[in-house]
């Protein structure tokens, strides 16, 4: 579910309860007093988490769950993501290969683990922390948060079974044609050695 859906099906009263608790345990109970910025941050993970809740077409039904109810269950699902989306970043770091690129190096051996070090999934779930440097192709921009990087992973994920076709000697020798200094460029590797390989067949 969108985050739009959300806001059409709760009327603002209802999700304010909500935000106010999360602004309580945000200040630790000592202050009521946020920033227009914070508030609105806080707003936006009320509704985030929301959109997550797996509650099939209980939303969409009299029934509904409330506010309350749907924002927990949303915030436990999103909670499992972030472990599921971690459990499959190990997984690809036992095979994962930069062939010498730098960028791809520092994105998916350093940026990645800054994700999941620095994720706030209660306070600041919409944040994605990380540029995400290396370029991959068909990443939706306008997901947010583990929603992205989950399909950042994914696609990462793909490309590397994908070189895994070739030897390694065989990859760095197609980027170094293409680039005599490939270590230091941002481009994707994949994209040089699928275009390499298809011109080969022709």
């Amino acid at each position: 579910m969108k985050m739009s859906d959300v806001t059409k099906l709760y009327r603002m009263e209802e999700l304010l309860p909500v935000v106010m608790q999360l602004m309580q345990e945000f200040t630790a109970k000592e202050s009521s007093s946020v920033t227009y910025e914070r508030a609105r941050q806080l707003m936006e993970a009320v509704i985030y988490c929301m959109a997550h809740a797996d509650t099939g077409n209980l939303l969409a039904a009299e029934n509904r769950p409330d506010a309350g109810q749907a924002y927990l269950r949303g915030l436990d699902d999103v909670v499992e993501k972030v472990r599921q989306t971690q459990e499959k970043y190990n997984k690809l770091m036992r095979f994962f290969d930069h062939y010498g690129n730098e960028n791809y190096r520092d994105t998916v051996e350093k940026a990645l683990p800054g994700f999941f070090l620095y994720y706030d999934v209660k306070f600041a779930p919409t944040e994605t922390i990380i540029t995400m440097d290396y370029p991959v192709f068909g990443l939706d921009m306008d997901l947010e948060g583990i929603d992205r990087i989950r399909q950042y992973i994914d696609a990462i994920w793909e490309e590397q079974c994908y070189l895994l076709l070739f030897s390694r000697d065989d990859v760095i020798r197609t980027l170094r044609s293409f680039h005599p200094r490939y270590e230091k460029e941002f481009f994707n590797v994949k994209e040089i050695v699928q275009r390499d390989h298809m011109s080969a067949e022709i």
